[in-house]
């Protein structure tokens, strides 16, 4: 083949009346795809790192509160067992006893300070205690005047 001034491929020939920059962007047009693609592959896989090293900073900080707060949880349990052995020792009855006396000045009620009241009874039993003996008599006291429960005598009209 001889040498000519004509290119062998039609193709790939490129018209003598463009210049070097048209030239520039039809070979690299294709590139500048693939590059900006690459861009955002690189920028996506750094703000994944990212985003993965925040999430794993949150974890850390959330497993950190959960551990303090079943610390304090077992803390709490052992006041409630304390309170619970506390509430049993004060509510036996010796201890509840001994208090009343103690902190409010309760005492023990004797035979002369009870009062029996029967339903349906107008008269209330008092208990009668003699020293000499140890059985209980009972005296009847007529009822008082502010409970007085006796049956009203009818009224009597006043110019009567």
């Amino acid at each position: 083949m001889a040498i000519s001034d004509k290119p062998a491929n039609r193709r790939t020939a490129t018209p003598y009346n463009t210049d070097v920059g048209e030239l520039f962007m039809r070979r690299f047009n294709v590139v500048s795809i693939y590059v900006v693609v690459l861009l955002l592959l690189a920028a996506t896989i750094v703000w994944s790192g990212i985003k993965t090293a925040e999430e794993v900073q949150q974890y850390h900080q959330d497993y950190k509160t959960l551990q303090d707060m079943k610390k304090q949880e077992r803390k709490l349990q052992v006041e409630h067992q304390r309170l619970l052995i506390e509430q049993q020792t004060f509510s036996a009855t010796p201890q509840i006893a001994s208090r009343a006396v103690a902190e409010l000045g309760m005492y023990s009620p004797t035979l002369k300070d009870k009062l029996i009241i029967q339903p349906g009874v107008a008269n209330a039993l008092v208990p009668v205690v003699t020293e000499d003996s140890d059985e209980e008599l009972t005296d009847v006291i007529g009822p008082r005047a502010s409970t007085d429960i006796s049956p009203e005598e009818p009224a009597t009209e006043a110019g009567q």
